[in-house]
């Protein structure tokens, strides 16, 4: 299966998932920190604003760990495509509707950040990016 994949698209998507995977558990250890501190993002705004708000959380969880749960799930999938044969074709048919369910779903969440919050985070802007890019890049895979 490994021989089928260019090698360009997959290690791109490994670097994709592992930034992902940075960004959310940044955040997660941040919201977890004992002594919390407002989350001042690298352009010197305040992130907490947005990652602190009534909209953090969906479906009970943090959106944090959401995408955690999103980036290491691709993060697995590719790489056990490239040293599994059994799952492989089935994870690569339904990669780009996974990594598409991704783009809404950061889609819907920097609307309510601009509609609802009216303030940004960064790293959740970052984050949407990334997701876009796997996105594409499953694209890119699959035709």
């Amino acid at each position: 299966m490994a021989s089928d994949l260019p090698p360009q698209f997959v290690a791109t998507f490994i670097v994709l998932a592992i930034c992902g995977i940075s960004i959310c558990a940044f955040l997660t250890w941040k919201h977890h920190q004992k002594k919390k501190t407002p989350l001042v993002c690298p352009l010197h705004h305040d992130c907490s604003i947005v990652t602190e708000s009534a909209w953090s959380h969906l479906f009970y969880f943090r959106n944090e760990t959401l995408g955690l749960f999103y980036y290491v799930s691709m993060l697995v999938g590719i790489t056990g495509t490239l040293f599994f044969s059994v799952p492989g074709p089935r994870f690569l048919m339904l990669l780009p509707y996974i990594t598409g369910f991704g783009v809404l779903f950061s889609a819907f969440l920097v609307g309510v950040q601009i509609f609802k919050i009216k303030d940004y985070c960064f790293y959740c802007l970052i984050s949407a990016l990334v997701t876009i890019l796997l996105f594409l890049n499953s694209l890119a895979l699959t035709f």
